[in-house]
């Protein structure tokens, strides 16, 4: 296998060089991006409370557009016939509420463009409230401008996303006062529901650990999963709070997110023995969780997650409550006032 690699490699240095020679417009290099002193000024706060440099992650993108000019310039692929039509399918996204399909269409079409440049700029709306506006030079001359769909409160220190699909469409909102991200209730994620596989991959890697339990019930002729997280998250101490469930036919892992209509009340606190990290305020929600950035990360035994669930009815108070006393880790007490369950894990 490393003779393998090696070969590869090889071949790989070689076509480079041939086609750095050959080429020198051509050679791989940095991609000359710059942000605003408004953009500048949130990328040094995050950098001061967390280990993520989002200047230095922004500003050093590599320039990978290699290939399309290799296209274009080898090849005559006509580049700016593909980036018209890749444009014209993300119009059609954008027009059937398509959003995060046609920025892909688009970024394809752009890269085939070829950037040159692009300058990000954190700039002042109408009404007081701050979007992130991307300009970008091309190849061939022409400019564009990119707005993002991320947007900044100053009243709040919010940056968010309009139509509750998070900030740049992600699907996660960012509190700037609390250095915390957190997932919106209508996020794509939501589309693909959850299943053990999704846990097993975090698992294998490097940038997580965390813990969780889950609670299997049956109720109102549907199978229920309330499933809850807490622990490491890539430079974040997080916690979740996830409702799922799915007709009683199916097998597996694999569960639907909770619909509108199966949405509970929840919140949560999570701590770190008795420090208080942050909190997430009742909502009615699916996946209530957040992430925050943070240079004291601990493991996810070192962490306290206390949360409430308010159930339907008796019926499912009863069901659900009794998932977790035969939950096999016995690790999680609760009380109840009502229909709302109070729990400590």
């Amino acid at each position: 296998m490393e003779a393998f690699r090696s070969v590869i490699s090889g071949l790989l240095s070689a076509v480079i060089m041939f086609l750095s020679t050959a080429f020198p417009g051509l050679a791989p290099k940095k991609f000359d991006v710059t942000i605003d002193e408004k953009s500048k000024e949130f990328c040094d706060i995050i950098k001061e409370n967390s280990y993520i440099d989002i200047e230095d992650l922004v500003t050093g993108l590599p320039d990978l557009s290699a290939p399309a000019r290799v296209l274009n310039k080898v090849f005559f692929f006509d580049n700016g016939e593909f980036s018209s039509f890749m444009y014209r399918l993300r119009d059609r996204c954008y027009e059937d509420d398509r959003i995060i399909l046609g920025k892909l269409f688009y970024l394809i079409g752009a890269y085939f463009e070829v950037f040159e440049s692009a300058s990000v700029c954190l700039e002042e709306q109408e009404d007081g409230k701050y979007q992130f506006i991307v300009y970008v030079n091309y190849a061939n001359g022409k400019t564009g401008t990119l707005t993002t769909g991320a947007f900044y409160d100053p009243d709040t220190g919010l940056f968010y996303g309009k139509n509750d699909k998070g900030m740049f469409d992600i699907g996660y909102n960012f509190d700037m006062n609390e250095m915390l991200v957190y997932a919106t209730v209508n996020c794509w994620m939501r589309d693909f529901g959850f299943c053990l596989g999704y846990d097993i991959f975090t698992y294998i890697t490097p940038l997580y650990y965390y813990e969780t339990r889950r609670f299997k019930f049956n109720y109102g002729g549907k199978e229920w999963m309330i499933q809850a997280w807490k622990g490491m998250y890539v430079a974040a101490n997080g916690a979740e709070v996830g409702v799922y469930n799915r007709d009683p036919i199916r097998f597996g892992t694999f569960y639907d997110c909770a619909g509108d209509e199966d949405m509970l009340n929840m919140s949560f606190e999570l701590y770190h023995d008795d420090e208080l990290l942050f909190s997430r305020p009742e909502c009615l929600h699916w996946w209530i969780n957040g992430f925050q950035l943070s240079k004291e990360l601990y493991d996810a035994d070192e962490l306290t997650l206390k949360f409430t669930i308010e159930m339907k009815d008796e019926q499912m108070l009863k069901a659900f409550t009794r998932s977790v006393d035969f939950n096999i880790h016995r690790d999680v007490t609760y009380k109840v006032e009502g229909l709302k369950v109070y729990l400590e894990w």
